[in-house]
C-alpha cells in the first residue's frame, strides 16, 4: 500500500528547518462519517503561526493553528474533534462540506520527538514501512502521556518512544492491523483510545530523459510528495539547474546501468529521451527488473511498436499490463506541462487502483 499523506516531504521541510522554530505537530486520529482527509494525515504549525500540510481541505488549518498556541503555552498535547454535523460548531459555521467528524490530536514536539521523526523520514527513504501509535483519549491522571509518540518497524517491534519510560510492548491490536495491512486502526485499549498509522515510503518515480520535458513533471511529482530520480548520462541534458526539485540524478547509460548500479525503490517510470534505442534500452532493463508498478512511455503508438521491437520482449503479458504508450490521460493540451499532468494522473490512478474516471460518473462533455 503506497503512502498518501505527503510524511515525506513534510518531515523533510521540518528536518531542515527543525533547529531555528519550536513547532506543534497535528495528525488526524480518528474519522467518522466523510472527511477531505483520512487519518494519519498530519500538518506542522511553528510558532510564528505558520503551517505547512493539511488535515482538511484548507477550512480548518487556521482553527488548529489557534489550538497550537495552547499548545506552545503549556508544552502539553491538545486533543480536539471537529464535527460538521453539529449546527453550532466551528465547521458548521465556515459551511463545511463534507458530513462526518474528524479528531485531530496536537502534540508539542520536543527533542525526543525531533529524534523519532528523523528515524522515521531516514527510513522512508530507505524504503522501509514503519507505524506510529500516538494515545489521543486517557483519564485525566493520564493526560502527559498524550504528547507522546511511539514508533515500530514493519513487524511490530519498538523502535523508539518519546516517553523514556515506555518499554518495548506486544500489541494484538498492531500485530492484527499489520497482518492486514491497513493504512490506519482506532482502538480502545482500558480507559484510552489509541491510533496506529501506517507509514510507509514515499512513491519513487524514475523518469529516465533529463530534457526541458521533463522538467515540469519532475516538479509537479516533487510537489506531490514524490521522490523522483533523472536518468540521463548525455552531458547536455538533466543539469541539476533545471531539475532542482529531484532527489536523484543519476548520469549513466542502460549499458552500463547493471553492472554499477540497481534500481532500489522504484514505483513508477517514464521512458522520455526521445531516442528510441536508449527507450528501448531502458524498457529492456525494466522488464529484466520488474519493479515497476507503472511504465510510461512517451509517443504515438508507432513508436511505441518499435521501441518494444527494438526492446526484444516477448513477454507480451508484461508489456500489455506494465506499459503505458502512448502515456497519459486524454485531457487535451500539448504543452509538457499539459502533458505531465496527464502522466501524473495516469500514474496515480493506477499505483492506486483507480479508474482514472469522472467521479461524477458520466463526461461531462458529452
Amino acid at each position: 500500500m503506497l503512502n498518501n499523506h505527503s510524511h515525506f516531504s513534510l518531515l523533510e521541510y521540518y528536518l531542515n528547518h527543525s533547529d531555528k522554530l519550536n513547532w506543534v505537530l497535528a495528525t488526524i486520529v480518528n474519522k467518522e462519517g466523510s472527511s477531505y482527509r483520512s487519518p494519519g494525515a498530519i500538518m506542522l504549525v511553528n510558532n510564528l503561526g505558520q503551517s505547512h500540510g493539511l488535515v482538511s481541505g484548507g477550512c480548518l488549518e487556521a482553527n488548529i493553528v489557534l489550538h497550537a498556541k495552547k499548545v506552545f503555552d503549556n508544552e502539553q498535547a491538545h486533543y480536539v474533534e471537529y464535527d460538521m454535523l453539529e449546527e453550532d460548531g466551528y465547521a458548521a459555521e465556515l459551511g463545511v462540506g463534507c458530513k462526518g467528524k474528524i479528531g485531530v490530536l496536537l502534540q508539542y514536539v520536543t527533542a525526543a520527538h525531533q529524534r523519532l521523526l528523523a528515524m522515521l523520514f531516514k527510513r522512508m527513504q530507505t524504503g522501509e514501512t514503519s507505524y506510529l501509535q500516538q494515545t489521543f483519549l486517557t483519564v485525566e491522571a493520564a493526560k502527559k502521556s498524550l504528547n507522546a509518540i511511539d514508533l515500530f518497524d514493519n513487524v511490530g517491534q519498538l523502535l523508539m518512544s518519546t516517553d523514556q519510560a515506555q518499554e518495548s510492548i506486544e500489541n494484538d491490536a498492531l500485530s492484527e492491523m499489520i497482518k492486514l495491512n491497513k493504512a490506519h486502526s482506532h482502538i480502545v485499549l482500558g480507559q484510552s483510545e489509541l491510533s496506529f498509522t501506517k507509514i510507509s515510503a514515499p512513491t519513487n518515480l524514475w523518469i529516465f530523459g533529463g530534457g526541458s520535458d521533463a522538467i515540469p513533471l519532475v516538479t509537479m511529482a516533487a510537489q506531490m510528495g514524490w521522490r523522483v530520480t533523472v536518468v540521463d548520462h548525455r552531458s547536455s541534458y538533466a543539469r541539476s539547474s533545471s531539475f532542482k526539485h529531484a532527489a536523484d540524478i543519476f548520469r549513466i547509460h542502460p549499458d552500463d546501468f547493471s553492472q554499477t548500479a540497481q534500481f532500489k525503490q522504484l514505483d513508477a517510470a517514464v521512458l522520455m529521451t526521445h531516442n528510441l534505442n536508449l527507450d528501448a534500452a531502458w524498457l529492456r532493463l525494466l522488464h529484466e527488473n520488474k519493479v515497476a508498478k507503472y511504465i510510461g512511455l512517451l509517443g504515438p503508438m508507432e513508436r511505441r511498436h518499435n521501441v518494444e521491437s527494438l526492446a526484444d520482449i516477448s513477454d507480451i503479458t508484461w508489456l500489455t499490463r506494465h506499459v503505458n504508450g502512448p502515456v497519459g490521460l486524454d485531457i487535451g493540451g500539448e504543452l509538457p506541462e499539459s502533458i505531465a499532468l496527464s502522466i501524473l494522473a495516469q500514474c496515480h490512478s493506477v499505483l492506486h487502483n483507480r479508474s482514472a474516471l469522472a467521479l461524477s460518473g458520466h463526461f461531462i462533455n458529452s
